[in-house]
């Protein structure tokens, strides 16, 4: 391979033809040094990244770049099947063992080996107490090395879920450099061994990475690739639009027609959401310890004219805890009605006193936040709520529910949030809503659905485990803990130059692209 590149090296330039890149990015990056067929790939993206360290946060649009930049233990392939990845193969040694036998031959990007030690090493650094993805790998006692390419995870009790749960969210970290330079240079300088290397990150503007040429998985497809925080929505599409972004990420729909009849991008949209957005309705507050008033906020909110007006028909109305793609999702349960009338006349029979609601979102992980905080708010003042309307920057937002020795005193009696379904989603939903949950910020507690988790757990057969998870979901809808809202689905402007269509797992893998002339 080393020899094909030297030999395409000459001709790189004139190869390459994938969309420009905004010339500033060129101060930050060496030229190309062979010629992949997407050139330099620049995909704009709406949020900027906490940390590069791939252990520490398992957030969709962190997991785009790293997708990229580390391989994961094991993957999904586009049409959501497990795959292998880093882990030729797996299988499970009893209930609580399952042993993954590993790829040889593979590098980390500074020549360090890969090993089963990396993988144990990943997951001790994803379980830090400070990590965000800590929630989603409670469910992993521990990771034992059997021998330098056999790793075993052992499970806190039987977890039937665990393939769908780590698929694309474990990886493996180089143990060596990483004790060298410690967590917080690593996060700065990361190493993995995906098909794309680190090459500079400027805090709020963009990630650079370039192709790594030993790449073991093949000749990566772009030399260059750039992800570029571009968080004004309309900014993002005009980006697409000129040609300066190949991909733009959370195209916001009112920007959609903007598209129609253009030679340079065009919309590409996921089938189904996931991307739950919902809203918290903090459980023990006193306003909320009426299961009226929680159905009385439900049926104020007219979701079908949010998903019309707002996401321009690219969104589905909810009336559960899972979106269609997921296996918990009850095709039974119907999306929430709209019922102004009834819910004044369950305010009316619960008496309050007080309808005063802080409504809270953030600005960024859910899209057009302020708009829709709007409308939710008008319609609950419709129905006789007092409603005042809170949005905090990203990152603070993220601080006051991470807030658990304060119990989240500062988070909005509504709270707007989003969570990353599709396949493999059972943990997340566990951490929302089970009573122990990591992220059960609304503090909703049913002994039902701690128990109906516990047996889905136990159950190995897929179908009797969704089963199971639906009960959870006609549970939920029961209690009402969430203001149900909407799965939109996930809107994309791509280059007509690069052949890729949205995948249902909301990956971004520069890996199955291809020029559109192929």
């Amino acid at each position: 391979m080393r020899a094909f590149l030297t030999q395409t090296r000459l001709v790189a330039k004139a190869l390459v033809h994938a969309a420009p890149v905004a010339a500033a990015v060129a101060i930050f990056t060496a030229a190309p040094v062979w010629a992949a067929p997407l050139g330099d790939v620049t995909i704009a993206t709406h949020l900027d990244l906490t940390t590069l360290d791939g252990s520490q946060n398992v957030t969709g649009w962190h997991r785009w770049v790293f997708r990229n930049l580390y391989d994961p233990l094991i993957t999904l392939d586009k049409s959501g099947k497990l795959a292998p990845a880093l882990a030729e193969k797996w299988e499970r040694i009893d209930e609580e063992t399952w042993r993954f036998h590993l790829r040889k031959g593979v590098k980390f990007h500074n020549g360090e080996p890969f090993t089963a030690d990396a993988v144990r090493f990943w997951l001790e650094q994803a379980k830090r107490p400070e990590s965000q993805a800590r929630g989603s790998l409670t469910l992993i006692k521990e990771a034992g090395v059997v021998d330098d390419f056999t790793v075993d995870f052992i499970t806190d009790g039987p977890v039937s879920y665990l393939l769908e749960t780590i698929a694309d969210r474990v990886s493996a970290i180089p143990p060596k450099y990483y004790e060298e330079v410690g967590p917080q240079a690593f996060a700065l300088k990361p190493v993995g061994t995906g098909a794309y290397k680190f090459v500079s990150w400027r805090r709020g503007d963009r990630v650079v990475l370039e192709g790594n040429a030993d790449y073991w998985g093949g000749a990566p497809k772009a030399d260059k690739l750039t992800f570029w925080v571009v968080p004004d929505a309309s900014a993002r599409a005009a980006a697409a639009l000129n040609g300066e972004a190949s991909i733009a990420a959370n195209i916001a729909p009112l920007e959609t027609p903007r598209f129609k009849g253009s030679t340079v991008a065009r919309i590409e949209a996921t089938e189904s959401g996931n991307r739950p957005i919902w809203g918290g309705l903090v459980y023990d507050r006193p306003i909320f310890r009426d299961k009226r008033v929680r159905e009385a906020v439900n049926l104020a909110v007219n979701r079908q004219a949010i998903v019309n007006r707002l996401l321009r028909g690219f969104g589905k109305p909810m009336g559960q805890l899972c979106a269609s793609s997921m296996g918990c999702f009850d095709s039974k349960i119907e999306a929430m009605p709209y019922d102004p009338e009834r819910a004044k006349k369950l305010l009316d029979e619960a008496n309050l006193q007080d309808k005063s609601i802080i409504l809270h979102a953030p600005q960024g992980p859910v899209p057009l936040s302020s708009e829709l905080t709007q409308v939710i708010a008008s319609d609950l003042q419709k129905v006789g709520f007092t409603v005042k309307i809170q949005i905090d920057e990203a990152s603070q937002y993220s601080a006051k529910l991470y807030d658990f020795k304060g119990n989240q005193k500062d988070v909005g009696d509504i709270f707007i949030y989003f969570y990353q379904g599709g396949p493999g989603s059972e943990t997340t939903i566990r951490s929302l809503t089970h009573s122990k949950g990591n992220w059960n910020w609304s503090h909703y507690v049913s002994p039902e659905v701690d128990g109906w988790y516990e047996s889905s757990r136990r159950e190995f057969d897929p179908e009797k485990r969704d089963a199971e998870l639906q009960k959870i979901s006609a549970q939920v809808r029961a209690d009402i803990p969430w203001l149900f809202l909407y799965e939109p689905l996930s809107i994309w402007a791509v280059n007509n130059k690069i052949a890729w269509k949205a995948r249902s797992d909301d990956q971004i893998i520069v890996q199955d692209m291809e020029p559109a002339s192929k």
